[in-house]
């Protein structure tokens, strides 16, 4: 019979692509695991696939739009209650949309989608877990940022902002949690993945350059790597993974 887990993980956006791959790995460890997306009928498929490729009970899917606090603290009120009032031990945001437009042509829905998809969420879901992890002095916190991150991007500028602010994020919160030496912020910048974000995103292009673009499953492999080895990767810490390291 399967240990249940022990630790407790939300998985922003991760019904799907990235998020998913990364929940099955933190599964597979014996993690419990939080499915979190917007779109309940894949977020009750992948709670599905997971106990049936893992075993353990210990999965649970609530439908959430990261850019609403009613909806973040509710959710994590519900992780209290399923797994206790102390158990939050990993924050993945990974999150995000993407809009394949010029600053020009762009709307203001749209930017403020972006924004608070991808910035707005990392900060309220961290903002709602952080009295957990500061409570047991122990925790981890991983962004999912993107080379967006890092360089500026045409037709892409509500994206590089969002990955430019995560960043900031990301520094700041090391900074002011570097009192705690087992908590841990961490960021992952990615380059091009295969998901259906991208095929959204530029479905010609992901076409075209599909065979050469990351792998979901290594990028989760990657993500679960860094929470694990406490050793490699310091509280501040971040990695580069792109096409060209597989």
């Amino acid at each position: 019979m399967r240990q249940e887990a022990k630790k407790t993980a939300i998985i922003t956006g991760s019904s799907r692509g990235i998020g998913k791959e990364t929940a099955i790995i933190l599964a597979k460890k014996s993690v419990n695991v939080v499915i979190c997306s917007r779109t309940q009928s894949e977020i009750n498929s992948t709670v599905e696939e997971i106990k049936k490729l893992t075993g353990i009970s210990g999965v649970l899917g609530i439908r959430c739009d990261v850019s609403i606090p009613s909806q973040v603290n509710s959710l994590v009120k519900s992780v209290m209650e399923k797994f206790g009032s102390n158990t939050i031990d990993i924050l993945v945001n990974n999150a995000g949309v993407a809009f394949n437009t010029k600053l020009i042509d762009i709307s203001e829905e749209e930017w403020d989608q972006t924004i608070n998809s991808n910035l707005k969420g990392a900060f309220l879901f961290t903002k709602a877990v952080l009295p957990y992890m500061i409570s047991n002095r122990s925790g981890v916190i991983l962004n999912v940022n993107s080379g967006a991150g890092k360089a500026g991007f045409s037709n892409l500028s509500a994206y590089c902002a969002s990955k430019f602010g995560l960043v900031g994020l990301a520094e700041s919160l090391a900074l002011e949690l570097s009192e705690y030496q087992n908590i841990r912020v961490l960021t992952i910048f990615l380059g091009e993945v295969a998901t259906k974000m991208w095929q959204e995103y530029d479905f010609s292009y992901y076409q075209r350059n599909k065979s050469k673009m990351l792998q979901a499953k290594d990028a989760a492999v990657k993500i679960a790597e860094m929470i694990f080895d406490t050793k490699t990767y310091k509280n501040g810490d971040s990695f580069e993974m792109y096409s060209s390291d597989i």
